[in-house]
């Protein structure tokens, strides 16, 4: 059931898209925190001469589109709900590197939901 918790949500539900520009602020500290070196992800210093997202940076992508769909539990924002213990898996297809400046549209779908020893889980 979206606009609820992330727990609330069922197999079937899509997600409402998360567009957003990418900036080298969240590039870089992202590639900060995963310590990641390379200068791709922290300047234009690369072949491409455009600054690069890091291929792992789609978990924020996940956190984008959840904060937009679960309004009861709105995590980036601090806003945790009490059953927020849900464990989740998530396949993310990228069409191509993303760079700097460019915008980014972000969708998804919830393709099911188990219990496996106790525990709740979801894909998406």
């Amino acid at each position: 059931m979206l606009g609820a918790t992330i727990g609330d949500l069922e197999p079937g539900d899509v997600f409402t898209p998360v567009e957003y520009e990418l900036t080298a602020f969240i590039c870089s500290e992202y590639a900060h925190s995963v310590e990641e070196n390379a200068e791709w992800f922290h300047s234009a210093a690369q072949p491409a001469g455009r600054q690069m997202r890091p291929p792992t940076m789609i978990h924020v992508d996940k956190m984008r589109i959840l904060e937009a769909n679960c309004l009861k539990e709105r995590r980036v924002s601090g806003e945790a709900a009490a059953d927020a213990r849900v464990h989740y898996e998530y396949h993310a297809v990228q069409h191509s590197p993303a760079y700097v400046g460019e915008t980014l549209v972000v969708s998804g779908r919830i393709t099911d939901k188990y219990v496996r020893r106790g525990r709740t889980f979801l894909c998406y």
